[in-house]
């Protein structure tokens, strides 16, 4: 049962159960030799509560490409964003936290506030910039094309094209890959931290994937529809 063990072993079992218990205000470090059912008592945790948790950590969120690919963009935009969200609350908070305690000084300490700022920078750039374009594309298409170079003036130095080609060779996670795979673990931190860091690589690159395979030719082909209209219509008049 998995109540009778120690906070250690079940955190040792899967590493997914230790972001599960921080969230419920239990850090897998602080008590480690304690029984789960012990921490739960001085917390005032319920046993269902906790069984949930590490349910709810432990099962995968990943939606099929096949899933995706028939999503209309402005549903993908919704998804793209909810990914952002669980990155920057929830995940790399996480993260932060597990190295602030940590004991050993890789260079990690210094490196991942870098990452975190620039990753969040990108994000922030990304969602005001070519989602809020697609978004105002979306809404050309299902509105009157007739005042459509007036909305259009504050992307008129923006290229969709030019954002696909720099979003392909961005990696901004390579040089704390690089460092992690060089780090022999020696305790339970540093598994859970490596864990955490290359699932957190994982979906990076799977972020990383749907925005290159599905969104941004959706989003291109989007492009071309709307500007072969606006130009035919100006044509006309």
């Amino acid at each position: 049962m998995v109540f009778e063990k120690t906070v250690s072993q079940v955190v040792d079992e899967n590493y997914v159960y230790a972001r599960a218990l921080h969230y419920l205000g239990i850090d897998f470090f602080e008590e480690p030799n304690k029984k789960l059912k012990e921490i739960c008592a001085d917390r005032g945790l319920d046993r269902k509560t906790v069984i949930k948790s590490f349910y709810a950590f432990d099962s995968s969120n990943r939606l099929k490409f096949s899933d995706l690919e028939r999503y209309p963009i402005e549903l993908l935009i919704e998804f793209l964003k909810h990914s952002h969200y669980v990155f920057i609350k929830e995940k790399l908070p996480y993260i932060v936290h597990l190295v602030r305690k940590w004991n050993r000084e890789e260079g990690l300490k210094n490196m991942l506030p870098e990452f975190v700022e620039d990753f969040i920078k990108h994000i922030y750039e990304e969602e005001d910039t070519t989602f809020k374009y697609i978004e105002l594309l979306c809404k050309i298409k299902k509105g009157s094309y007739a005042s459509s170079f007036d909305l259009l003036m504050d992307f008129k130095n923006y290229s969709l094209q030019s954002e696909f080609e720099d979003h392909q060779h961005e990696d901004e996670f390579g040089a704390i890959r690089s460092l992690m795979s060089t780090i022999k673990p020696k305790d339970l931190h540093d598994h859970v931290l490596i864990h955490e860091i290359k699932a957190f690589d994982r979906e990076m690159i799977y972020h990383a994937e749907i925005e290159n395979h599905i969104f941004f030719p959706k989003a291109i082909e989007l492009e071309t529809t709307i500007w072969k209209k606006i130009k035919m219509l100006s044509q006309l008049n």
